[in-house]
């Protein structure tokens, strides 16, 4: 009975609009009360072992290192560079839009940054073309999503923080995952773009291109610092994620001076307000993890969900159906850091790896942002784009079908997951 009442006193918080910290927290002490009494001085000492780690720095180090590439002008040289690559195939601009989110993602992380940076550039572009605003602005929501699946990665940082999975894996895993989700977009681009006859760009000149790999190439170089770090043991992520910082900060200040003292304090000043409030929901999470575990609520939840699902495919089908529904109402973060000590042992249980379950929940959540009723990406984009709710929300249903059908094919063959990290022996 202890399960259920706590469960419903945490969807009661929810529906009344406690902040999901506090939602977390307040019920991680109701589960201590009816489960053996309130120990105060451990609800201080889990909260504050949740942040002491050096695996936690990753989170503001990566925030901190896409404001400063947003502020630097390394999007509009990203646009650039991607518009010589691919902008002289048909609907050309809607490619570039996917192959410029796709780079962006080795620097932000995060799907809002790259559909707030990024997208007000490439939908400005397009409707300037002649492509339809549902179109333009559709392709730009979609994008962002490969965002947090190829490194870094905020939500597979916190996910590793809460799971215990690896975060270079992590991090390797996502790599095949978002360069499928891009060629599935472009496949979906080359057809509305034959539909609808949307222009190419001419083809550059080896001048222009030369001209444009000048002006990207020293942003292409962050999520290579990233990754060859990793792969070669030089460096942790954490450690990465602060080269990373430094880098970036060189860009903004020394190679494109746009980033001045004051930009700076205010891109300081941003980046402590989100990261205070990540962490903090990270305390609590911890809280309410280790509460929830002790009073083995995750293994009456499992023996449950066991007594009806017998296999691994079934089990997959439920939790991404699940994880659907959570990602269209709350944010990734918090989703995140409820779920995982929830159905993490679901999945280990039925031998699905833990990392290849994180690419699962973190693209889950993702697709979750672009979906009504309250996808804060499509908030975002609609404001950009300065189109009404509806209309992008009706112009997205392509793009849904896309990702589905990518989540598809990453859930059901976890070799597009799994097989980097085995490759460079960081999963088993």
């Amino acid at each position: 009975m202890s399960v259920e009442w706590s469960l419903l006193l945490l969807v009661v918080l929810f529906l009344i609009g406690i902040p999901v910290t506090y939602a977390l927290g307040i019920t991680a002490v109701f589960i201590m009360a009816i489960s053996g009494g309130i120990k105060w001085l451990t609800i201080g000492q889990q909260m504050m072992a949740g942040l002491n780690s050096f695996t936690i720095l990753a989170v503001p180090l990566f925030l901190l290192a896409g404001k400063l590439m947003n502020s630097s002008g390394v999007t509009e040289r990203l646009f650039k560079f991607a518009l010589t690559i691919v902008g002289w195939l048909p609907g050309g601009l809607g490619h570039v839009n996917v192959v410029a989110s796709m780079i962006f993602a080795g620097m932000s992380g995060t799907a809002i940054a790259d559909a707030s940076g990024l997208g007000l550039i490439e939908i400005k572009a397009m409707n300037d073309a002649g492509y339809d605003k549902e179109f333009s602005c559709g392709v730009t929501c979609a994008s962002s999503t490969v965002g947090p699946l190829i490194p870094p990665s905020m939500p597979l940082v916190v996910y590793g923080v809460i799971s215990g999975a690896s975060i270079g894996a992590l991090f390797i895993a996502g790599i095949l995952p978002g360069i499928l989700m891009g060629i599935i977009m472009m496949v979906v681009v080359s057809f509305f773009a034959k539909k609808r006859k949307y222009p190419r760009e001419k083809f550059p000149t080896v001048r222009e291109t030369f001209s444009a790999l000048k002006g990207g190439i020293f942003p292409l170089l962050a999520p290579v610092i990233i990754l060859l770090g990793i792969y070669t043991g030089v460096f942790t992520p954490t450690e990465s994620a602060s080269i990373v910082v430094f880098y970036s900060l060189f860009l903004g200040m020394f190679v494109y001076r746009e980033i001045n003292l004051q930009k700076l304090i205010i891109v300081l000043k941003e980046t402590v307000i989100d990261a205070i409030s990540i962490c903090i929901l990270i305390s609590s999470a911890t809280l309410f993890g280790n509460v929830i575990v002790k009073a083995m609520i995750p293994q009456h939840i499992m023996r449950v969900i066991m007594e009806g699902v017998s296999s691994p495919y079934i089990l997959l089908l439920v939790l991404n159906v699940s994880l659907l529904i959570v990602g269209m109402f709350m944010e990734t973060v918090s989703s995140i850091t409820i779920l995982t000590p929830i159905m993490l042992p679901l999945v280990v249980a039925m031998g699905i790896s833990p990392v290849h379950f994180g690419i699962i929940l973190v693209l889950n959540l993702m697709i979750g942002v672009l979906s009504p009723p309250f996808g804060v990406v499509l908030f975002a984009v609609s404001r950009i784009g300065d189109i009404s709710y509806t209309r992008l929300s009706k112009g997205l249903i392509p793009w849904l079908v896309a990702l589905i059908l990518s989540l598809a094919l990453i859930t059901y063959i976890p070799q597009i997951s799994l097989w980097l990290p085995k490759l460079m022996g960081l999963t088993t």
